[in-house]
């Protein structure tokens, strides 16, 4: 019984420490790492570029994908608008460590390197639900979840 309930605690704490989810009835990232992230949070800096390293096994092939991140505060989506390059995700996906942009290749994994402008009027706040897209025409394809402290340079 002991190491029953031992184990489900350790589930729950564990699950509390992710810092990023996908997003319902959309295809996420198998993986998503970055140095400004541990435990069951991101922190980054106004005014600076935080990096984030994904692995998406597209379900089909998209000629081009855009990147929109959107911070919420109190239920409000605030878009903050990306700079070239980042605003576009195929200058970011590599395989085998090699850049091949779009085309994707469905069902084949692929490493997208994002970097995010967080921009000197990104609003500051702590544990903010933060929703990084790919979009393909005006449409989602490729969504996570991330809970992110803004924090004042």
């Amino acid at each position: 019984m002991f190491k029953f309930v031992a184990l489900v605690l350790l589930l729950a704490i564990s699950s509390t420490q992710a810092y990023w989810s996908g997003c319902p009835g959309i295809l996420g990232p198998t993986t998503l790492t970055s140095p400004a992230c541990s435990g069951s949070a991101c922190t980054v800096v106004q005014g600076t570029t935080a990096v984030f390293s994904s692995t998406i096994n597209f379900t089909r092939a998209h000629s081009h994908l855009m990147t929109r991140l959107t911070v919420f505060i109190a239920g409000v989506g605030i878009v903050i608008p990306q700079t070239p390059p980042h605003d576009n995700a195929c200058n970011a996906l590599f395989r085998d460590g090699v850049q091949v942009g779009c085309p994707t290749i469905p069902n084949v994994p692929t490493r997208y390197d994002l970097t995010l402008t967080i921009t000197t009027g990104t609003p500051v706040t702590s544990g903010a639900d933060v929703r990084f897209e790919l979009l393909e025409n005006g449409v989602v394809e490729v969504c996570a979840n991330i809970v992110a402290n803004i924090v004042a340079a």
